[in-house]
């Protein structure tokens, strides 16, 4: 059987520059500047931001699905310590932290670049499994 193994995801952008200031200082990714881009690195993950000149402004309403990549989600040991410091760096927040489900509590934030990304907070010892 082939093994696939994680690589990257690429996100797209207005404005490169802009996106990977928000994901560094809200996020706390490493900036990775390469000849021509700019990229980060974020739990052991890349992701590669292709800058596009105009990038359309529609947007779907809050909690309609579009075909593609919805979010991606991060985790963290204390999310009400991650919301107060995103709320800190002035995020974009379009869902305050709720309830998932058992031993399961997230938000989701918005980057520029129209990025939406869920950050998570698991505690297994809480979690049902059934």
């Amino acid at each position: 059987m082939i093994e696939f193994k994680w690589d990257h995801l690429q996100l797209c952008s207005a404005d490169a520059e802009a996106t990977a200031a928000w994901f560094a200082r809200c996020l706390n990714a490493e900036i990775v500047r390469r000849p021509g881009r700019v990229d980060l690195r974020i739990g052991g993950i890349n992701l590669f931001i292709t800058p596009v000149a105009s990038a359309p402004t529609a947007r779907p309403a809050h909690g309609e699905r579009k075909q593609g990549i919805d979010h991606f989600g991060v985790t963290v040991d204390d999310l009400d310590a991650a919301f107060a410091h995103l709320l800190d760096c002035d995020a974009e927040i379009v869902e305050p932290v709720k309830q998932v489900r058992a031993g399961v509590r997230a938000c989701f934030v918005r980057s520029p670049g129209d990025i939406l990304v869920e950050i998570l907070e698991r505690r297994p010892a809480e979690m049902t499994f059934t």
